[in-house]
């Protein structure tokens, strides 16, 4: 929860400084790429999160790190919040910044679960159903869970679409227990 209030005004402050300089979707492609970097590498999740290093080494290293690849305003946005020691949230702030930018843009996220990966095809379907159901465009964020054993889970917004094998399996199960 104290992530989610320290995110929510850093991650207005980024997307309201993209805005009014005109680099929104240069700071969106750096914050994708940050992101992705998060993910590939745990060296920089552990650089990040060490209480070890000193804030000034942090902010030196995101400027050397990414001067070449991102936005100054990307990477003056990392090196303040080094500065501040509040870099350890860098995460909980990219994934909030992404939020604003997809409310703003009348986006929503669909998180998808399924058994196996899906292919592009079933991705673009899934995409232009839930468009038409939720009446706006739709984001996917997928994800695979042998748990589920086939058929997939949907969520948009706060509303669920099971569809999973491993719950109708549990829902008959229980249908035969009650005779």
């Amino acid at each position: 929860m104290r992530d989610i209030r320290v995110a929510k005004p850093y991650a207005r402050a980024l997307y309201e400084a993209a805005i009014e300089q005109n680099v929104l979707e240069v700071i969106i492609n750096d914050v994708e790429t940050f992101q992705e970097l998060m993910e590939q590498s745990e060296e920089l999740v552990q650089f990040i999160n060490t209480p070890l290093v000193s804030p000034q080494i942090k902010s030196d290293t995101f400027q050397q790190l990414f001067s070449e690849s991102m936005h100054p305003l990307t990477i003056n946005f990392f090196k303040l919040l080094a500065l501040k020691q509040r870099e350890r949230y860098i995460v909980a702030i990219m994934d909030t910044f992404t939020s604003i930018v997809d409310e703003a843009s009348g986006r929503v996220v669909a998180k998808v679960t399924t058994a196996v990966p899906i292919t592009q095809n079933q991705e673009h379907q899934l995409i232009q159903q839930l468009s038409a159901y939720s009446g706006k465009q739709v984001r996917l964020e997928t994800d695979t869970d042998e748990q589920i054993q086939g058929g997939f889970i949907v969520q948009l917004g706060d509303t669920v679409f099971d569809a999973s094998v491993a719950t109708q399996l549990q829902r008959l199960k229980r249908q035969l227990a009650k005779g």
